[in-house]
């Protein structure tokens, strides 16, 4: 047995431009023979549906929302169907998408009390990010790196500032992964694949439909810890 994971996933309670609950999320990837998901909504630097003023506490509670949401289901679901503490209970974990300049970053490790209590994460550069990342013992991606579209005006890499590089994005072009792939070969970086999906009706697949991505494990992930680890030792599989 295998275990699944989507690791770049927007709600429309975190994400301006997500379509599904959080919550509405878990059966249809648990049919699709998934054991968890990533919820990486958009932070505020890029699309985020969360309010960009008022109490700064306030703020990160909406845009934990979706998060929380698809926590609860899962919950809830794994409850009734017999599935906690099994290898195969289904999983939720918290990241970010954080954006600069139209070079997006996924980020795993800083939980809502971290960002509770570093309201500077909202102005902070790269660098800075990588370095709060590294601190916390968590993991910094650059998502789709290639991609270039009517709102991204430039590509960027900053190669100093990531742990690694996600190779497949289901929203990408071809050549816009092929890209990212010989980059990441470049500089040896470890790699990724998400769906980076906005739409639970894209988990069944479809002509015209954007395809799932994922990581693929011999053994369930215990923790968004584990994963960084995993990942940072270039353990696991690309689901494209």
């Amino acid at each position: 047995m295998t275990y699944k994971y989507e690791t770049h996933l927007h709600t429309c309670q975190g994400s301006a431009c997500g379509v599904t609950d959080g919550a509405d999320y878990i059966e249809p990837f648990f049919k699709a023979g998934y054991s968890g998901i990533f919820v990486t909504d958009h932070f505020f630097g890029g699309n985020t549906a969360a309010p960009r003023e008022g109490n700064w506490q306030d703020r990160i509670d909406v845009y934990c929302s979706g998060y929380e949401a698809a926590l609860k289901k899962a919950r809830e679901f794994n409850e009734k169907n017999g599935l906690l503490g099994t290898d195969r209970e289904f999983k939720v974990f918290f990241g970010i998408e954080q954006t600069f300049d139209g070079d997006d970053y996924l980020v795993y490790g800083l939980d809502k009390n971290w960002l509770y209590d570093h309201p500077e994460i909202e102005t902070i550069r790269h660098t800075e990010l990588f370095e709060a990342v590294n601190r916390e013992g968590g993991l910094m991606i650059q998502a789709h790196p290639f991609r270039l579209r009517y709102y991204i005006q430039a590509i960027h890499v900053h190669p100093r500032d990531v742990h690694g590089v996600e190779i497949y994005n289901g929203g990408n072009k071809p050549t816009e992964n092929e890209l990212a792939e010989l980059y990441a070969r470049q500089y040896d970086f470890p790699v990724t694949s998400g769906s980076d999906i906005h739409n639970a009706s894209f988990i069944i697949p479809e002509p015209g439909k954007m395809p799932l991505g994922g990581m693929e494990f011999d053994t369930p992930l215990k923790d968004i810890f584990d994963y960084a680890n995993r990942i940072k030792n270039k353990e696991g599989r690309i689901i494209r």
